[in-house]
């Protein structure tokens, strides 16, 4: 619809809403606020039942914006049409294929679902996500929430086959108790990631300005979070660590770590990482010491963290997947953070060890047939491994992702995931009948 030209770009263009022949399921209104009131009399008109409204200038503006957004929801309650918004940057749902967001990147499809209370940020969650292979059922910036709110679409999504995951971003909550309800309902199928906002009192304003919500008491917000067993992240980069480990690994079954790294000062700095997430370094069992003794030179520690000493990304692997089954095979350990070269990139076979086409596509099948190896086993003995790459090189990380391997870019990211994984564990364990 455009009231001022009969074509847009190459689209035949209506004057008015009551001109389309069609019927229409959906309005996308992005007119400016003034005029949204007068659009969704046209919707009443035209048998119209939903809409987004993109349109900003509103709530989040002050006293006239208030006025204005009360004017919008006392027309769209009186022809019954429900409201994503206003101020959003729309949605989308890629099991139907339907898009309202302005982006050109499409988003695969995937078990992932976000609500976000910001749309800038919703969208580098998603574009963060689609760079570590997620994928998403459902995306909604919920803007305003002048109509349906957030626990609206949450409680949707905890009933959507497509979604397995849920994420969301938080700056305030209209329906506190609804939500705890629903969150305690949900996470003892699905988990909830959530990163809360607003929690300082400057933030606090910023979010007020920027859709009118209410922050409130952070104290409140994590002990609902805890009993409810919402994981809270610090940020977007957290959210997809967590997201990325909860499709591809299983959950610990406690909090008892084993470390394999390349190097010692690798093992120390993860060692800490973890015991500041309250983490346990677990010791070794003595069949599992003497199953490395076997596979390592005598100057190996003899303990965990466990130093490969001296081995580097070579194109034999066996002796650091050897080492790795050793550790998963132990009961004293429930999750493995491995800093060491499991997979190596084809620029680096090339480039290193000159190798050929031939060679290259001969390794990589052994180099995958190991990740599947390791996929198997972490399901298997429901211990999940971690990948931190010695050396952050962007085509190794591209290939572990590919593989469905959990790949981070240091100890401390990766001991935070784990911090959840161990702690969402222990809820559903306290929870679940």
């Amino acid at each position: 619809m455009n009231p001022n030209v009969s074509e847009v770009m190459g689209k035949l263009a209506y004057r008015r809403l009551t001109d389309i022949p069609d019927s229409i399921d959906l309005a996308v209104i992005v007119v400016r606020a003034s005029l949204v009131s007068a659009v969704l009399q046209e919707c009443i008109q035209k048998g119209v039942n939903a809409a987004v409204v993109i349109s900003s200038g509103f709530s989040e503006t002050g006293e006239d914006g208030r006025k204005l957004e009360a004017e919008m929801m006392e027309t769209a309650r009186r022809g019954g049409i429900r409201i994503i918004g206003p101020n959003t940057m729309g949605h989308a749902d890629t099991s139907s294929n339907v898009s309202t967001l302005a982006w050109t990147k499409e988003i695969p499809p995937g078990p992932v679902g976000l609500i976000a209370q910001s749309g800038n940020l919703g969208n580098r969650i998603v574009l963060q996500g689609i760079d570590l292979g997620i994928g998403f059922s459902k995306f909604v910036c919920s803007g305003n929430e002048a109509d349906l709110h957030f626990e609206d679409y949450l409680e949707y999504l905890g009933q959507d086959e497509d979604t397995r995951i849920i994420t969301a971003y938080i700056e305030g909550l209209r329906e506190g108790r609804r939500f705890f309800q629903l969150a305690r309902e949900i996470t003892v199928k699905k988990p909830i990631i959530a990163i809360k906002a607003g929690g300082t009192k400057e933030a606090a304003r910023a979010a007020r300005s920027h859709t009118g919500a209410l922050s409130g008491s952070e104290a409140v917000y994590n002990a609902a979070f805890r009993q409810a067993g919402v994981i809270r992240v610090g940020g977007d980069d957290e959210l997809n660590d967590v997201a990325l480990a909860l499709l591809h690994q299983p959950l610990p079954r406690g909090n008892r770590i084993g470390i394999l790294a390349i190097g010692g000062g690798l093992g120390v700095v993860a060692t800490e990482a973890c015991e500041r997430e309250g983490l346990v370094i677990a010791p070794l069992a003595s069949v599992t010491i003497e199953k490395l003794n076997a596979l390592l030179p005598p100057r190996w520690p003899h303990a965990n963290p466990v130093d490969l000493v001296g081995i580097g990304p070579t194109v034999d692997n066996s002796i650091i997947l050897s080492s790795l089954w050793a550790l998963m095979e132990d009961e004293n350990i429930d999750a493995v953070l491995l800093q060491a070269p499991v997979a190596i990139g084809t620029n680096y076979l090339s480039n290193t060890f000159h190798f050929n086409a031939e060679e290259i596509k001969v390794f990589d099948d052994g180099q995958k047939q190991n990740l599947d190896m390791l996929r198997k086993r972490a399901a298997e003995y429901g211990k999940p491994v971690l990948v931190v790459t010695p050396v952050n090189d962007p085509e190794t990380n591209a290939y572990l992702l590919r593989e469905k391997i959990p790949v981070f870019t240091s100890p401390h990211r990766a001991a935070r995931v784990l911090h959840h994984l161990t702690w969402y564990r222990g809820y559903l364990d306290a929870n679940q009948s």
